[in-house]
Order: structure tokens, then C-alpha cells, then sequence
């Protein structure tokens, strides 16, 4: 048990390394291939449980089951296997990490693997009747850009659904240092943009408990796609 207990904090410290300054897309492909085969035992112990909120968020507002969904920044599948308890069956995973693709392959959460590589322009316009966004919007990971690609993507009437630690752009007393004002501004001015231009319409905004338990809290953004 203390082997195993030292195992999952070993394998978060290597997680947290994603995180920091200098951090490259490189870095944390070779780090999330490291860490596939435990990653959902080391994110698990630590208390996330992000993806079984987002899945409700998600489920909230889109009621057909058969609903072509993008999970983006899948990882492992936490998020998709979330989903796929849901009943929503028609999922497509895209992942930088090879292996952690593997390992969701091996579990049959999906129906299509897509690994992010240097194309930029990976789907069909208008091809997704919905994209998930679990837990990536964070440095080094997700940049806020990625709504444009998103609105493209999917369908006019569409959903976007996305799930991150608050604390990342709003800061937290005792957890100042997780707070970037470039993410803040960045999803900030992208959304605003998008709104403006009428291309996404605000469903809901907010935080939500227990995206790690038992005290951080998430913030969620809902949007529909409307052209």
C-alpha cells in the first residue's frame, strides 16, 4: 500500500511537470506517454473528478444519445468513459500522447483516435454535432485559439462544453500562484470575439464544486454554435 501510495505521488510531481514555465508540446506528449498506464490511478488519488462533471454538464444540455462528440485533449478517457455511462455512444478521441490514446483503445471508449500532430486542420467543417474539453486549459496545454477551430468544426445548433480549475483565471487566496492573467485574457478575448461576431451563444458560465475532491473548484463555459 505505502508502494503504491508513493507510486501515485511520484507520478503526480511528473504531471505537475506539464505545468511549468518552458514547458514545450514536446515535453508534455513524452510526459503524458510516460504516465499513461497509471494516469487515471495518479490523477484518481489525488481526488479529480472533473470528467464526471463535465459529463453531466454536457448531458444537460444535449439529450441525443447518438450525438457526434469530440472529447479534445481525451487523454486516458476519463472524460469519455464518463460519457459513454451516460449513454452518448458516438465518440471521437484527439490526444497528443500516443500511448495515452492506446490505453483508452484498450478500454473501447471510442470509436475514432485522432493524435494531434503538426495539421492544423484535422476535421471536416461542421463535422461534430458537439466538442468536450475536460481539464485542458492549462499551461502548456490548450491555447484559448482553439474555440475558433471548435466553431468551425462543429454544427450550426451545436454544443461546446468545457470543464477547468477555476484558479488557473481567478485568483485564489493561498493558490496565487496557479493564476495566469495570459489564460484569463486569452479565453476571455476569444469568447468575446466569438459572441460578438454571433458565432457562439452563451448557455452557462460558472463554478461547480468538486472538480478535485475536495476543495477545488471548476469552471465550467457552455456554449452553442451558431453558424
Amino acid at each position: 500500500m505505502a508502494d503504491s501510495k508513493q507510486k501515485h505521488e511520484n507520478g503526480y510531481k511528473k504531471f505537475l511537470t506539464t505545468l511549468e514555465p518552458g514547458a514545450t508540446t514536446d515535453d508534455v506528449a513524452s510526459i503524458y506517454d510516460e504516465l499513461a498506464e497509471q494516469y487515471e490511478d495518479v490523477v484518481g488519488a489525488a481526488g479529480y473528478d472533473a470528467p464526471s462533471k463535465l459529463a453531466k454538464i454536457f448531458e444537460g444540455v444535449c439529450n441525443d444519445k447518438s450525438a457526434n462528440i469530440v472529447d479534445w485533449g481525451s487523454g486516458v478517457g476519463m472524460a469519455g468513459a464518463k460519457l459513454l455511462e451516460r449513454g452518448f455512444t458516438n465518440l471521437t478521441a484527439v490526444e497528443i500522447s500516443q500511448k495515452s490514446l492506446d490505453v483508452s483503445a484498450k478500454n473501447e471508449i471510442y470509436q475514432r483516435y485522432v493524435k494531434l500532430g503538426d495539421s492544423k486542420t484535422l476535421f471536416k467543417t461542421d463535422e461534430f454535432d458537439a466538442v468536450v474539453c475536460c481539464g485542458c486549459f492549462v499551461p502548456n496545454h490548450v491555447s484559448p485559439d482553439i474555440f475558433y477551430e471548435w466553431t468551425r468544426i462543429i454544427k450550426p445548433g451545436g454544443i461546446i462544453a468545457v470543464a477547468m480549475r477555476r484558479e488557473y483565471i481567478h485568483l485564489t487566496e493561498g493558490r496565487e500562484s496557479k493564476f495566469s492573467e495570459e489564460l484569463k485574457t486569452g479565453i476571455e478575448t476569444v469568447l468575446r470575439d466569438l459572441e460578438t461576431k454571433g458565432k457562439l451563444e452563451l448557455l452557462s458560465k460558472g463554478d461547480f464544486d468538486g472538480y478535485h475532491v475536495p476543495d477545488l473548484i471548476g469552471r465550467k463555459y457552455v456554449y452553442r454554435v451558431c453558424c
